[in-house]
């Protein structure tokens, strides 16, 4: 890949902290409702395949059970995944990164939450399940040889989704090869930012873990609606995570902080050091 190409993109160096912090400062009286159509996403792809796994019990277990000739005993042993969840996650975790994409830049950009954002990347979704399908071939190959790969060729991929919300024009090939080019110095710096949220993940899974200690005890009714109050820290994590994610592709593309022109502009700019 030409010298030249690779430059185009800028290497971001602003310290996770430095970007969480602007992300705050970027959310002030607004983040409630950008938390509200966050959960709202994080409901349709996690809650969603549960609830339909209710109806649909089938398992990987049930399909090798029937076409093939496997030791029942040996079957016990592996995890048993409903078939419609696997199902929807193939079908439908493309057009919903893009949806986060989508709704995430609109936050960021305009300062406000915009609920439209979350459908509209439907009318690219043969596109978004392209894009995904041929994310996890080639992660799974790579992993397959060895774990280090793997995690190298998913942060090349990494602003896939982000490139195809501002040009849905551009080609596959042109989405995947423009996300590893702006990868190309940044693989690291955005692997930390990730890290940074690992903490905040570990505190938001602590009421879910003490509810999932309810299953049984009470009636379904009430643990599900227990449940789903338990994971509102966990949907609200990622949102925060992805505002971050979201602020590193846009330090990318504008070239630091110093660059944004989009209303809300003043809270990234703010205490903000002219460049030398």
């Amino acid at each position: 890949m030409p010298e030249s190409n690779l430059k185009r993109f800028y290497i971001v160096k602003e310290h996770p902290v430095r970007i969480m912090m602007k992300c705050k400062s970027h959310s002030r009286g607004t983040l409630a409702s950008f938390l509200a159509g966050f959960c709202m996403l994080c409901i349709m792809t996690t809650w969603v395949p549960e609830i339909l796994s209710v109806f649909f019990p089938a398992t990987n277990l049930d399909l090798f059970s029937a076409y093939t000739d496997a030791d029942p005993a040996m079957l016990k042993q592996l995890p048993a995944t409903p078939l419609v969840v696997f199902l929807y996650s193939l079908f439908f975790s493309g057009v919903f990164q893009l949806s986060e994409c989508l709704y995430t830049l609109t936050y960021i950009r305009n300062r406000k939450a915009d609920y439209r954002a979350l459908t509209e990347s439907f009318s690219y979704y043969v596109k978004t399940l392209a894009i995904y399908l041929i994310q996890i071939l080639v992660i799974s190959f790579w992993t397959m040889l060895f774990i280090f790969p793997g995690i190298i060729a998913a942060l090349n991929f990494s602003q896939s989704f982000y490139i195809l919300a501002d040009d849905p024009d551009k080609s596959i090939p042109e989405i995947l090869t423009e996300s590893k080019m702006m990868m190309y110095g940044n693989k690291m710096n955005y692997f930390r930012l990730i890290l940074y949220y690992v903490p905040y993940y570990m505190l938001a899974y602590i009421p879910a873990m003490l509810i999932g200690g309810l299953a049984g005890k009470v009636a379904a009714p009430v643990f599900i609606a227990a449940a789903l109050i338990g994971d509102i820290p966990v949907f609200a994590v990622r949102g925060l995570m992805s505002m971050g994610r979201t602020v590193f592709y846009e330090l990318m593309i504008n070239k630091g902080f110093a660059e944004f022109r989009y209303a809300g502009q003043d809270a990234f700019r703010e205490l903000e050091e002219p460049d030398r």
